[in-house]
């Protein structure tokens, strides 16, 4: 298409057509391109695409365009060939302008190829097109993903000093998070007090970022407060993702209890659990080593499973019940985990079930494992004392019942994996 337009046709419909046609517009089920952009165009009466009133030559905004595209298929050699390949357009409209070098920054960033980066940033500034807020986020993101943080402050000080440009909150949300990659808290929340001492109000992301910065380091109390400061912003309002992020900084932990009281007061104020809810509380349940009370989560998230087929006939008037569940294999794993290792047998092969009706495959190498360690630790010396003697039998007794109900795990895992 757009060598067309560099040769001034302007069949550029016929040839749209005839590109939608070679790649298969149909097989992604939303239909040919050219149908939906031309639908008028293909009735049998006009089956020849009509031409364009008049030629138009490519400009900058074309060339970025077809510069996004290498950029987000990886193909970073090309995207610099167009880079120079608009430099030497005669047009001075088809030359690059600040969007057009930041397109090549970005590909640099995503190849990982930093140096490069900074060196189109450095020619930008050289042949006066200034790079804008954009751009240095783009490059602090890249620093950051590449855990480069004293390269991230660094070029956090040129932007200003050499550049005029002043930090976003958008730029200092790179850094906090960034500072999560390298597990430092301290320098998150340095970012975070540095950004509200400009007088850039925090948003949510900011906020929540902050709170997974104290979550991860294991300083759930820490997050709790960020979290308590949140609530008292006007400006901005937690959402489910604030809530799950607080849960998480307990459970990980193995704080069962306090988890669970957090989960309460999120239901309170009107969030459902979702899968991420109630995946860090299994967590918590296994680490807590409370198997009963995976049996009580166990059964609210099977009641919540069934919400789509019972929500159809729920009385309008009453209070409208919690959305469906979708459970994934993480959450579904960690209870037949439990289960398993406390002999609910019954309880695991629902789960297991479970995991056969949304297409999930049991780990049959974990229960396996299980098995074994079980096994292993069944028999005692016969020269035992009584008491030790009836354990064992009480042992054997639970090794059997495992034994049964390992067999009925294998036949579903069979027919699942046939």
């Amino acid at each position: 298409m757009v060598q067309a337009m560099r040769e001034g046709r302007r069949d550029l419909c016929r040839i749209l057509r005839e590109n939608s046609s070679q790649e298969d517009g149909d097989r992604d089920g939303h239909g040919d391109v050219f149908t939906k952009l031309l639908p008028n165009s293909i009735e049998p009466g006009s089956y020849e695409p009509p031409l364009l009133p008049k030629a138009y030559a490519p400009n900058s905004r074309i060339y970025t365009t077809l510069m996004k595209g290498y950029m987000m298929c990886g193909r970073v050699t090309d995207t610099v060939r167009m880079l120079e390949a608009m430099r030497r357009q005669e047009d001075s409209a088809s030359h690059p302008d600040h969007v057009t070098y930041t397109t090549v920054v970005s590909a640099m960033v995503k190849a990982g190829s930093m140096d490069r980066a900074r060196q189109v940033l450095a020619e930008m500034t050289r042949i006066g097109v200034p790079a804008n807020r954009i751009t240095y986020n783009i490059l602090l993101k890249g620093y950051c993903e590449q855990l480069k943080i004293d390269k991230a402050k660094e070029l956090l000080r040129d932007m200003a000093d050499d550049s005029g440009i002043e930090p976003d909150v958008v730029s200092y949300n790179i850094l906090i998070d960034g500072c999560i990659l390298v597990d430092d808290s301290a320098g998150a929340l340095s970012f975070f007090n540095e950004m509200r001492a400009k007088g850039i109000a925090p948003t949510k992301i900011s906020y929540t970022t902050l709170m997974k910065a104290f979550a991860l380091s294991g300083q759930p109390k820490l997050a709790n407060k960020v979290f308590d400061e949140m609530l008292g912003d006007a400006r901005v309002k937690a959402d489910l993702i604030s809530w799950n992020m607080l849960v998480e900084g307990y459970c990980r932990l193995g704080l069962f209890e306090e988890g669970k009281k957090i989960i309460q007061r999120m239901k309170e104020s009107g969030f459902y659990p979702n899968v991420a809810t109630y995946g860090s509380l299994a967590n918590a349940i296994a680490l807590a080593r409370k198997p009963g009370e995976a049996l009580l989560l166990w059964n609210e998230v099977k009641e919540r499973c069934r919400a789509k087929n019972e929500g159809e006939n729920c009385d309008s008037s009453s209070t409208p019940p919690p959305p469906p569940l979708k459970p994934d294999e993480g959450l579904l794993d960690t209870l037949a985990d439990i289960c398993v290792r406390a002999a609910f047998f019954r309880k695991a092969l629902e789960i297991v079930a479970c995991m056969e009706e949304y297409g999930i495959p049991p780990n049959k190498t974990k229960y396996t494992r299980i098995y074994v360690e079980m096994h292993s630790r069944m028999f005692t010396s016969k020269h035992a004392s009584k008491a030790r003697q009836d354990r064992r039998v009480e042992r054997k007794r639970a090794a059997e019942a495992f034994k049964f109900g390992w067999v009925c795990l294998i036949l579903i895992m069979g027919v699942s994996g046939g």
